[in-house]
């Protein structure tokens, strides 16, 4: 069961994405899928992800955040900001290097922002596996240190494709 959840808004013309419970691959196509729709924006100027409600947060959606952070920057010359006010999430952070591609700030968002809950989107196995592979990818590409903690993931996903 997954008990977490994906939530979008958009306060002041900015794209907010806030992250309840724990969160885990099983949420990676509705996440990828909004990324997908704000690639298509005109233009950007910031993005926000909330994680002050994140409990848990797996490596393949920090992977998505990451590969996300990096098309931003490309795309928009925009760096995301991440709101993180729980110690291990923020110490997670950190040890995956999102310094490198994200601002990462302890302050929580004061907003007042509609939010709307992202879907799940069952999707064949196969898929998944590739996203797995990509997201992990992405994290290998940010650090050496995550490199050699993905790598053999990484292959033993490959070989089951």
């Amino acid at each position: 069961m997954n008990s977490g959840k994906i939530f979008a808004a958009e306060l002041n013309d900015v794209p907010v994405l806030k992250f309840v419970g724990d969160v885990r691959v099983l949420m990676s196509s509705a996440l990828e899928n909004y990324f997908s729709s704000l690639y298509q924006h005109p233009s950007l100027d910031a993005m926000l992800i909330d994680l002050t409600d994140t409990r848990g947060i797996d490596s393949t959606t920090l992977g998505l955040l990451a590969k996300m952070a990096i098309k931003l920057k490309k795309l928009y010359d925009v760096r995301p900001t991440i709101v993180s006010t729980n110690a291990n999430i923020t110490r997670i952070l950190h040890s995956m290097n999102f310094g490198a591609v994200t601002l990462i700030v302890n302050e929580p968002l004061q907003h007042s922002a509609q939010f709307g809950e992202l879907q799940r989107v069952d999707e064949p196995e196969a898929r998944i596996r590739q996203r797995v592979i990509e997201a992990h990818q992405t994290l290998m590409e940010l650090s050496e240190e995550n490199r050699l903690q993905f790598q053999e993931l990484v292959n033993a996903l490959k070989k089951e494709g």
